[in-house]
């Protein structure tokens, strides 16, 4: 299957999950037909190099996708399934925008020239936060709309002048890095600009929230981890130092915020800290910190599907596995991921390393809250069998992946990027 295959087939399983579904009275079967969108990616061959949205002209406009990006689809749309299926409640809509994120996310990531990767991140954007809107109209959601559409705005812009980038710090490629730079932390919720992501959370359910979590950010992640190596010096620098700056300076923010945060909304501080941990990865530039941020990356879709629904009776002993995963403590997987980016911040420089630990330890801290401190639902249906199974298998995957990180992170990323 092609990558515009894969697109289309994704849009179409979005078409009927959210139009036919609801009116067959069957919106709870979405997750059937997203899971089989995701497992259609492995009718793809990936290609034998992915050059990413880097302009070349041995690829042209054309879509081509790498290991890494099939293996994100292909993890990504399972949890993105698993989270559908979990979900207390379906209006109907929620598995049209996330299908429709995912065909965005397919070019996004098979993207080959700055222009196409920047147009899709936009179109992803845009998907989300008409969605997100329309579920709950307000000013966090309005926020987040402005801040996602003018960062797919900017990348758009970036692809102007990427290919006129060099290796000294002229007009052109200064305004190339800053650009990119610019558009990335919109979408990555990288502070000035995160303050959407955490309102938002507060105000839509998590099946809405989930396309973010588990494809689009993740998506914009690994293809600024394949553009960084292609840009050059003069563009390049600038983006990694903003990338590790920034990304450091969200995560401690956000770490800090998970520890002080009720139940109900410390998951989605853990996530954006933890987003922002990858993040810092890429910057530094060393393969272990690019190596923590997949592990990263692999860790959230393990437990996100479940967390990042409210708490229901019936499941606290799948959501405490699920934390315990991203306590950092060995061998979680969180434990790995994290230290591998230390490491990273560690080879950059010693106020890297600082600022990521200090990540980390608030990263635990509201982990270990959330283990002490559930706040589970007193009230409430309890879940069918079909949900305890679902949850249950989310929960031992989250656990298995910390004993086996770098087998389990390979087997679905392929080579270290």
């Amino acid at each position: 299957m092609s990558p515009l295959g894969l697109a289309l087939t994704w849009a179409g399983a979005g078409v009927l999950g959210g139009a036919m579904l609801p009116r067959l009275h069957r919106r709870r079967l979405a997750w059937i037909v997203v899971l089989g969108a995701a497992l259609a990616g492995l009718a793809a061959a990936p290609a034998a190099t992915w050059p990413g949205p880097a302009a070349s002209h041995a690829y042209g406009a054309s879509l081509v996708l790498g290991r890494p990006a099939l293996g994100l689809l292909v993890a990504g749309g399972i949890a993105l399934a698993a989270t559908l299926a979990i979900a207390p409640h379906l209006e109907g809509a929620e598995s049209l925008a996330a299908c429709l994120v995912v065909s965005a996310c397919v070019v996004v990531l098979g993207a080959t020239v700055p222009i196409i990767w920047g147009l899709a991140v936009a179109l992803a954007a845009a998907v989300l936060a008409l969605r997100w809107i329309a579920a709950a109209p307000g000013r966090a959601t309005l926020a987040a709309g402005r801040v996602m559409g003018l960062g797919g705005a900017v990348l758009v812009g970036a692809a102007v002048f990427v290919p006129a980038a060099g290796p000294a710090v002229d007009n052109r490629t200064a305004l190339a890095g800053g650009l990119l730079a610019g558009g990335v932390c919109a979408q990555l919720a990288l502070v000035p600009l995160g303050g959407w992501a955490p309102s938002v959370a507060r105000a839509v359910s998590g099946a809405d929230l989930a396309p973010w979590v588990m494809l689009l950010a993740p998506s914009v992640l690994l293809t600024a981890g394949v553009l960084l190596p292609a840009l050059p010096g003069g563009a390049r620098v600038p983006l990694a130092n903003v990338l590790l700056v920034l990304g450091l300076a969200s995560a401690v923010f956000g770490a800090v915020q998970a520890a002080r945060a009720s139940p109900a909304v410390r998951y989605s501080r853990v996530v954006i800290a933890d987003l922002a941990l990858v993040a810092a990865g890429l910057g530094t530039g060393h393969t272990a910190g690019r190596l923590g941020g997949l592990v990263l990356i692999l860790a959230q879709l393990c437990a996100g599907p479940l967390l990042v629904h409210p708490a229901r009776p019936g499941l606290g002993r799948q959501r405490a596995l699920a934390w315990l995963s991203l306590t950092g403590l060995p061998p979680t997987p969180a434990f790995w991921g994290r230290f591998l980016v230390l490491e990273g911040c560690a080879a950059a420089s010693g106020t890297a390393l600082a600022a990521g630990m200090v990540a980390s330890a608030g990263l635990l801290i509201a982990a270990v809250r959330a283990l002490t401190l559930p706040g589970d639902a007193a009230e409430g249906t309890p879940p069918g069998r079909l949900v305890r199974a679902v949850t249950w298998a989310v929960a031992l995957a989250s656990i298995s992946l910390g004993f086996a990180p770098d087998a389990i992170t390979t087997g679905v990323f392929g080579a270290i990027m």
